[in-house]
């Protein structure tokens, strides 16, 4: 089977990127170790609050996320769809839950500013107004046709 120019870049282009997010996640997995018994400590001695649940979904959430990337850059072509539709979801709950607590430490660092907090509120809820519906995001898996090149 002959390849088009078009498709070895395309491969190329892949193959730099799964090399790109390795070196990502290795860096980040990496960070993680090294700040992990603090923040176990941390945890484990703080007391159980809806926060702290929203930190911990906002912390360890991208590690599922990333993993899944990974695995979806790299497995068979038939498994795609099946990542996607685990990998959305688990995206749109990281986004909302570090959004929630971003919100949260800007309002207490302004010492519970309540006008700053209906202005976070408001631009926060008005940004996502136009955003598409979850299922409208799920890409095709013939989109993928080009991974079976890298292999």
């Amino acid at each position: 089977m002959e390849y088009s120019a078009n498709d070895v870049t395309a491969a190329r282009s892949l193959r730099l990127f799964v090399y790109l997010y390795t070196l990502m996640a290795t860096f980040w997995i990496y960070d993680y170790i090294c700040s992990l018994h603090e923040e176990w400590t941390f945890l484990l001695r703080s007391r159980w609050t809806k926060v702290k649940a929203l930190y911990i979904t906002a912390r360890y959430v991208p590690f599922l996320i990333t993993t899944m990337n990974l695995y979806l850059t790299m497995a068979p072509n038939n498994t795609c769809q099946i990542s996607i539709s685990i990998v959305t979801p688990l995206s749109l709950i990281s986004l909302g839950c570090s959004e929630c607590f971003f919100v949260l430490r800007t309002y207490a660092l302004w010492n519970k500013n309540r006008i700053l907090l209906v202005v976070m509120l408001s631009t926060l809820f008005v940004s996502h107004m136009p955003s598409p519906h979850p299922s409208s995001m799920l890409i095709n898996q013939s989109d993928y046709h080009r991974i079976i090149l890298y292999h």
